[in-house]
């Protein structure tokens, strides 16, 4: 193979890998004024109830968006979502793609750090006052600190032990996936979620969704709910709270821990 023949190989690889690890644009289905509110360093969100879908939220062709499909079709109840665009820290700058990867899986699995998260319009409602891994999904303390990886798996499960101010002491099971550019994870509870003692959510009803995509202008963070209700007001006694509110704030409280941790 002649020198100018390598050249231009070279040439065409990086072009179609700059297409690949596009601008974040190229991967939304998004108007130019929710382009913008997510250039301005807002969140994107969407709340519906079955018969409508959150999933044109995801980037187009994620693991997340997939998933986000298959939950709706599952639970047939409420959906609610949120899209930001977080820069890259300085010092991620001059890493591979792979090594910011790492990175990502890594901080995805930082479930202690979330244990006394704040959330809420004025962010004075603590959402978890425990959270930590566990070894034994049966038993909640069976502690292990959260774990660190040096090679990236394709997939990977996780339990977590975590108490927060709607549904008390929960199990959850976290499935990490890996695809080409994104680091995805399914959240679900092991566990039935109930509200002042009564039962609410039943296990594995509720899914949540956390996936991060690299893209040339920052890290696309996506984060997604489905519940198998379409009531969203939930009441008892002289209690009450709207769960797609409440289910926004969480995973808008998830967002805002990620940009935190980044």
């Amino acid at each position: 193979m002649n020198r100018k023949y390598s050249t231009v190989l070279l040439l065409l690889f990086l072009l179609v890998a700059s297409c690949l690890w596009a601008k974040p644009q190229n991967r939304l289905s998004l108007s130019q004024t929710e382009w913008e509110t997510l250039l301005d360093g807002r969140y994107l969100t969407r709340s519906v109830i079955w018969t409508d879908s959150v999933a044109s939220l995801a980037p187009l062709g994620s693991i997340a968006q997939e998933k986000t499909k298959e939950a709706e079709e599952r639970a047939k109840g409420i959906s609610v979502a949120s899209l930001a665009l977080v820069p890259y820290p300085k010092d991620w700058m001059a890493q591979s793609e792979e090594q910011r990867k790492l990175e990502l899986y890594n901080l995805l699995h930082q479930v202690s750090t979330l244990e006394g998260l704040q959330y809420g319009d004025a962010k004075k409602e603590v959402l978890f006052s425990e959270s930590y891994t566990i070894k034994d999904p049966e038993n909640k303390k069976s502690k292990v600190s959260d774990p660190v990886v040096q090679t990236l798996p394709s997939i990977d499960t996780v339990y977590v032990c975590q108490e927060d101010s709607i549904f008390g002491k929960n199990i959850y099971q976290h499935t990490y996936q890996i695809s080409e550019d994104e680091v995805f994870v399914d959240i679900t509870n092991l566990t039935t979620l109930k509200f002042l003692g009564i039962s609410f959510v039943k296990p594995k009803d509720m899914s949540l969704y956390l996936s991060t995509i690299q893209t040339q202008d920052g890290i696309l963070i996506y984060t997604c709910t489905t519940l198998a209700t379409t009531e969203p007001k939930v009441s008892f006694l002289f209690w009450s709270f709207n769960l797609a509110d409440e289910s926004m704030n969480r995973i808008v409280a998830y967002q805002d821990w990620f940009k935190t941790q980044v």
